[in-house]
């Protein structure tokens, strides 16, 4: 019987799950923990783990395949997904004794597969020795190296040129630190920061946003967080609310905000007067996201609706932070490279382009919108803007001179943020306002 508090079985667990559902890796990994009794080293290690196998992916399964005698492809699932786990170990991992990572895994394979199979699994590890980690094998290209899908690298080449792809690609496939959003003087957060040991430093471009580089689970589970003093939040996705820029007594709608951050912000920056209706087509998350403000005592008005079809309150401000395909986000959310192909960011732009144009329905005259994404793709972004604005002459694009920092305007006079260069998430926005 296989002990729970193995953190390479729980990583096991979740990286097949993944490989066999393409599931979001995030909410894999949320109901793998609650169904299963795991201590909270066991948790970070499994965390780290899938994160990292799930992003190297294709590299991975390029050396795997130097040591197969057929293609990978025809490997058993649950042997692909050992092989992937351990070879991240053996050559990636230098934390992790090279005699470790083999004999832990052939041991467990027993366990999780068969006889047979763990001595194919043995035979493939024992030839990893001979890979040289920091160069790729010969004739292999960039997406297969970097661990990128051909058509996402195609995408960017096209969109940025293959010198800002390679520094876009370098930078997504780290991981960075957590932002957090502040809501109460800084050096009150600061001195509990620091009496807990956790490590920190300044968010780009604000003074209410920090960086926590270790340390996150503690302040997760700190009183500050559960009492709604700080908030997880990109610095980026905070600039897209300070677009907005919410008045108080404004009645404000906030469109597929759900989990409800964004919606908090909004509220804190309307003195939390006035009246915020926000809404999402997934039921459970907007379940989630009354609690949290229940909680918070904040009288955010929730509701399960479709942004497409449904009918809204008339508003002064409107966000759209649109549905897509979030290659923004990848450095934290890994997963999205391989759960989203080239036909996405089409079906993404038209369901987007939907939204907006039934959501505009709602808006009072001289009123704004901000339509945002965490997309990286023209397609989800500009596109969907020009789009718009072509087929509606009453709504003219607006200036965030003073609403957002210099550098993350763009010549179109959006929001476009370049992760390598702001250190941020790759975030969207446009203010448009009826005339």
């Amino acid at each position: 019987m296989i002990k729970e508090n193995n953190s390479r079985y729980h990583a096991f667990n979740i990286v097949y799950q993944f490989d066999s559902t393409k599931h979001q890796l995030k909410s894999i990994r949320h109901e793998y923990y609650r169904k299963n009794n795991t201590s909270p080293s066991e948790r970070s290690r499994s965390m780290v783990l899938s994160n990292e196998v799930v992003r190297w992916q294709r590299r991975l399964d390029s050396w795997i395949s130097l040591s197969l005698d057929k293609p990978i492809k025809k490997l058993p699932p649950k042997v692909l997904s050992i092989l992937r786990l351990a070879y991240y170990e053996y050559i990636m991992d230098d934390n992790i004794p090279v005699h470790a990572a083999v004999d832990s895994w052939v041991e467990l394979s027993k366990k999780i597969t068969n006889k047979k199979l763990s001595g194919l699994i043995n035979a493939v590890l024992r030839k990893a020795h001979s890979i040289n980690k920091k160069m790729p094998i010969p004739n292999q290209d960039l997406a297969s190296w970097q661990s990128f899908p051909d058509w996402m690298i195609a995408n960017w080449v096209n969109q940025f040129g293959k010198s800002k792809t390679n520094k876009l690609i370098d930078y997504l496939n780290q991981s960075h630190g957590t932002d957090l959003r502040i809501n109460l003087p800084i050096d009150k957060v600061e001195s509990r920061l620091l009496d807990q040991g956790i490590s920190w430093s300044n968010s780009p471009n604000s003074k209410n946003f920090i960086r926590i580089n270790s340390g996150l689970r503690k302040i997760l589970s700190s009183q500050i967080h559960l009492s709604g003093k700080v908030f997880v939040q990109n610095r980026a996705a905070g600039a897209v609310v300070e677009i907005l820029n919410p008045k108080p007594s404004e009645t404000i709608l906030d469109v597929c905000a759900a989990p409800g951050t964004k919606s908090i912000y909004i509220f804190q920056k309307m003195n939390q007067s006035g009246n915020l209706f926000a809404s999402d087509i997934n039921s459970s998350q907007v379940a989630k996201s009354f609690k949290r403000c229940n909680e918070l005592e904040l009288s955010i008005d929730w509701k399960v609706k479709d942004a497409t079809k449904d009918i809204f309150p008339m508003a002064d401000r409107i966000l759209i932070d649109a549905p897509c395909t979030g290659t923004g986000v990848i450095s934290r959310n890994p997963d999205i490279k391989w759960r989203k192909d080239s036909k996405d960011t089409d079906k993404m732009s038209a369901y987007q382009i939907k939204i907006l144009f039934h959501i505009s329905k709602f808006l009072k005259n001289n009123g704004v919108i901000v339509y945002a994404t965490c997309s990286m793709e023209n397609q989800e972004n500009w596109n969907v803007i020009d789009s718009f604005l072509k087929l509606n002459s009453n709504y003219k694009l607006e200036s965030i001179d003073n609403l957002a920092p210099r550098e993350w305007i763009n010549k179109k006079n959006c929001l476009e943020t370049f992760p390598p260069r702001d250190h941020v998430d790759g975030m969207f926005a446009a203010r448009i306002r009826k005339c």
